[in-house]
C-alpha cells in the first residue's frame, strides 16, 4: 500500500542502539555472547514491529542456530573480527539464500533466493548474523518508504511520519535500536534520505566499491550497496572489515578543509534546517577541527537532469518486460512514476551519458584543491506525514519526492563515497548533515563523528 488510513498504537518506538564497537568488545570480554544479542533483537522486534513494520521477514530459528555456532567458535579457534557474532538486517531488494526477495512488490511475490548476494555472504564470512530482510519502498524507487506491497514503514520518532526511502525499513530497524548495522542500497539517496529522517546515519561507497550482484537493480549505473548505521565512528569499522578505504598514508594532523555547498543551488530547503548544519559546522570551526570554505558546485541543475533521465531510462530497461505483462501488479505511485520514466528517449539517455564525464570531473576539481570533505543537507525538509505527495519547503509548494532528492541524487552521478549524519532536531524531528569525500571513507567517518557530537552537544 502506498498510504496508511491508521495510525498504530503509540509505543516506545525509538532507542538508541549499542555501536557494533561496544557490542563487540562486550563479546571479545565474555560479558554477552552472540546468543544473548540475537535473542535481545528478536524481543525487540516483537516489541515493536507491529507499530514500526520495519521487517517484512524474520528467520529468527536460523539466526539462533548460527549465533550458538559462531559462540562455540569463539570458544574455541577464535574471532573472525569485530562483526563476529553481531545481529544485522538486510533491505528486501538484496538475496539472502532461503529467505525472500520481494522487493516489497506483488510482481515478485514467493521469490525465494537460492544464494546470497556477494555483499550478505562476506558480511556472515565476517561473522554477522541476518535477522531478517527489511522493508524497501516497491522495486527500491522512491524516496518516501511508504509504497510497499509489505505496506509502509514507520519513522520511530513519529509513527505518523515517513522513514524516507527507499531502504525506510532498515532505518527504522537502526533507529528502533534493533540493530546496530542494516545492509541497504542507494541509488539516489535511498540509504542517506531515511537516515537523516530517521536520525541514524546512512552511507553509500564509492562507485563501484561492493558488487550490486545479487541485488535487484534499479538503474545499473547508479546503483549503490550502502549502510545504515547507529553510530557514524562505526564506518571504520565497515570500512576496514570491507576494504573499502584505499591504500596510503593517512593524512597528517591539522583541521579537516570543509566545503559548504549552499543547498539553494539544489532546490528550496527549510531555513531553519539549513541554518541548524551551518551553525554545526561553523562551532566546529571555532574548536579548531575544521577549515570552512564555501566553494559554488558547478552547472548543479545540469547535473540533476543529467541524473533523472539516466535514472528513468535505466529503469524503465530494468521493469520493460513487468510493464508490459503485468502493470496491475505495481503499486499505484510505481506505476504512474515507470510510466513518466518512460517518456524518456534514447536519444536523451544517450547524451546525458555521453556529458557525463565531463560533469563528473568538474565536479571532482573541487577536491583537487584545498577541499577534503564537501558539505551540505541530506534533506531540505522534516519527516513528512505518511502518504503526503506534495511538500510546502520554504514557501515552494514541490513534490515530495522530488524534495527528499534534491540534495543527494547528483552524488550517485558522481560516484564518490558520501555519509548522512544526524545533525540535531526541529520539533522533535531528525535533520542529516551529507559529507562527501574523495574516495576516503576515513575522512567521512572523523567527521561525520565531529559532527554528530557538535550537534549533540548545541541540543
Amino acid at each position: 500500500m502506498c498510504t496508511a488510513n491508521t495510525v498504530p498504537r503509540k509505543a516506545n518506538t525509538r532507542a538508541d542502539a549499542p555501536s557494533i564497537r561496544d557490542l563487540s568488545t562486550r563479546l571479545r570480554a565474555g560479558s554477552t555472547t552472540s546468543t544473548e544479542l540475537v535473542e535481545q533483537a528478536l524481543a525487540r522486534i516483537d516489541a515493536v514491529n507491529p507499530e514500526i513494520n520495519a521487517f517484512t521477514y524474520v528467520d529468527g530459528a536460523g539466526a539462533l542456530d548460527r549465533a550458538a555456532a559462531l559462540d562455540r567458535e569463539r570458544r574455541g579457534p577464535g574471532r573472525r573480527g569485530q562483526l563476529h557474532g553481531i545481529p544485522i538486517a538486510v533491505k528486501d531488494v538484496i538475496d539472502v539464500a532461503a529467505m525472500p526477495t520481494e522487493c516489497g512488490s506483488a510482481q515478485l511475490a514467493g521469490n525465494i533466493a537460492t544464494t546470497s548476494a556477494p555483499i550478505v555472504a562476506r558480511l556472515e564470512e565476517l561473522g554477522a548474523v541476518v535477522l531478517g530482510k527489511t522493508v524497501t519502498h516497491e522495486f527500491a524507487y522512491g524516496p518516501t518508504g511508504d509504497c510497499s506491497a509489505a505496506g509502509p514503514s514507520r519513522n520511530p520518532h513519529d509513527l505518523a511520519r515517513m522513514t524516507g526511502g527507499s531502504s525506510g525499513g532498515s532505518a527504522a530497524a537502526v533507529a528502533a535500536g534493533i540493530v546496530a548495522l542494516a545492509v541497504g542500497t542507494d541509488t539516489g539517496g535511498s540509504c542517506r534520505v531515511p537516515a537523516a529522517l530517521c536520525g541514524v546515519t546512512g552511507f553509500k561507497p564509492g562507485y563501484g566499491q561492493i558488487s550490486v550482484d545479487g541485488v535487484y537493480p534499479l538503474a545499473s549505473s547508479l546503483d549503490h550497496v550502502g549502510f545504515l548505521l547507529a553510530d557514524p565512528a562505526d564506518l571504520h569499522v565497515v570500512g576496514r572489515e570491507l576494504g573499502l578505504e584505499p591504500a596510503g598514508p593517512p593524512r597528517g594532523d591539522g583541521p579537516i578543509t570543509v566545503g559548504w555547498l549552499d543547498p539553494v543551488h539544489l532546490g528550496p530547503a527549510d531555513p531553519v534546517l539549513v541554518a541548524r548544519c551551518r551553525a554545526v559546522l561553523a562551532g566546529l570551526e571555532t574548536t579548531g577541527a575544521i577549515r570552512l570554505v564555501e566553494p559554488r558546485l558547478p552547472h548543479p541543475e545540469r547535473l540533476q537532469a543529467m541524473f533523472q533521465t539516466i535514472q528513468s531510462f535505466e529503469v524503465t530497461a530494468v521493469h520493460a518486460t513487468m510493464l508490459r505483462d503485468r502493470p496491475d501488479l505495481y503499486q499505484p505511485d510505481t506505476l504512474d512514476r515507470l510510466l513518466g520514466a518512460r517518456q524518456v528517449t534514447s536519444r536523451e539517455y544517450e547524451k546525458a551519458r555521453a556529458e557525463r564525464p565531463r560533469a563528473v570531473a568538474e565536479v571532482r576539481q573541487l577536491f583537487d584543491g584545498e577541499i577534503d570533505v564537501l558539505a551540505t543537507i541530506t534533506a531540505p525538509i522534516t519527516a513528512p506525514a505518511l502518504g503526503e505527495r506534495l511538500s510546502v519547503v520554504s514557501g515552494y509548494r514541490v513534490p515530495t519526492k522530488q524534495a527528499l532528492l534534491s540534495m543527494t541524487g547528483i552524488w550517485n552521478l558522481i560516484g564518490e563515497p558520501a555519509i548522512s549524519v544526524p545533525a540535531g532536531q526541529i520539533d522533535g524531528l531528525p535533520i542529516g548533515m551529507q559529507l562527501v569525500a574523495r574516495r576516503s571513507v576515513r575522512q567521512l567517518a572523523e567527521l561525520g563523528s565531529a559532527v554528530s557530537r557538535q550537534a549533540a552537544a548545541a541540543g
